[in-house]
């Protein structure tokens, strides 16, 4: 046991009531505060569950936990697949830091416009006029330049979503996970099932579709979801709006999302998904709607969101 002195005079340097007991008593007691210690040490750090999710403040993505990359482009794991998603599309910014370092990419992406009004004009709005082959350039460059600084494993890597990712990201996997055949197989299979919810129009606040506000600067002839407002008449920057259940933005609307998947078995296409800012129509807009493009065309309507693998890619 431990044992009180019984010493009552105080003496300079010493604590009042002290302490005395055996060595190996005293050994049990530092085990104990050092013990101690650390839970309370774990107990005020950075990795701690945020509802469902946990944030990370580890070099190197881990599965289940939300984590940033040295671009500042932060990533949220999504149930049923195994790599973490993007939050939002890649910036404009994200994509000029690669640009700065790798000489010769094409330039389209800098300044565009649609009919004289600008598109993506802000270091925050996702970069568009890239094309799937850009897309995949970007990819290669980051996960080269996080391996080589540590912020990766070397089993890790940047790359578009599947087709299939892509389903469980928008909250529709589940509903196709036995489905076969090609992405164009499984186009428009779900009716009436959106981004947002089951409703047609959108809500306020849905997402970036063309609406009343691309209408008036395009006129009377733009293709619009009539009493839809969402304020922007191209792009929006990213995470302007609500995010869906897995934490991620623009999962509808803004621009549509490059893939990894060809797009048939004629693979000539790559496939899109998502909907975007331009001409967005009731049978452009459902959760399992498909658009392709080849991997070379670009356009102020498309862009990427990336993923990083936690593994080997499949």
């Amino acid at each position: 046991m431990l044992n009180r002195t019984s010493n009552a005079q105080w003496i300079p340097g010493q604590a009042v009531g002290a302490w005395s007991c055996a060595p190996e008593q005293l050994l049990t007691l530092l085990l104990f505060l050092i013990t101690l210690a650390a839970f309370t040490v774990v107990g005020q750090g950075t990795n701690q569950a945020v509802g469902k999710l946990t944030e990370t403040n580890s070099a190197v993505p881990q599965l289940g936990a939300r984590w940033t990359n040295s671009l500042g482009m932060p990533f949220a794991p999504v149930p049923g697949t195994k790599v973490l998603f993007g939050i939002w599309d890649v910036r404009v910014k994200d994509y000029a830091a690669y640009a700065a370092a790798v000489p010769g990419v094409d330039e389209k992406w800098k300044k565009v416009e649609y009919k004289g009004v600008p598109v993506s004009d802000g270091p925050e709005h996702p970069v568009v006029k890239v094309s799937w082959e850009d897309a995949k350039a970007f990819c290669a460059w980051l996960t080269k330049k996080e391996q080589g600084e540590g912020k990766l494993g070397t089993n890790q890597e940047y790359r578009l979503p599947t087709d299939a990712e892509w389903s469980y990201a928008v909250g529709i996997g589940d509903k196709e996970k036995n489905g076969n055949g090609t992405p164009k197989d499984k186009n428009m299979k779900l009716e009436g099932v959106y981004p947002w919810g089951n409703q047609w129009p959108p809500p306020k606040g849905a997402g970036n579709y063309s609406d009343m506000t691309s209408r008036q600067k395009f006129g009377d002839k733009w293709t619009f979801i009539g009493g839809y407002d969402d304020g922007y008449a191209t792009t929006s920057p990213v995470g302007s709006f609500k995010a869906n259940p897995f934490g991620l933005y623009d999962m509808g609307g803004n621009v549509w999302q490059l893939c990894e998947d060809w797009y048939d078995t004629d693979q000539k296409y790559r496939v899109l998904r998502g909907g975007s800012w331009y001409r967005s129509l009731p049978d452009s807009l459902p959760s399992s709607r498909r658009w392709f493009s080849t991997p070379e065309y670009r356009v102020s309507g498309i862009g990427f969101r990336v993923i990083v693998t936690l593994g080997a890619a499949p």
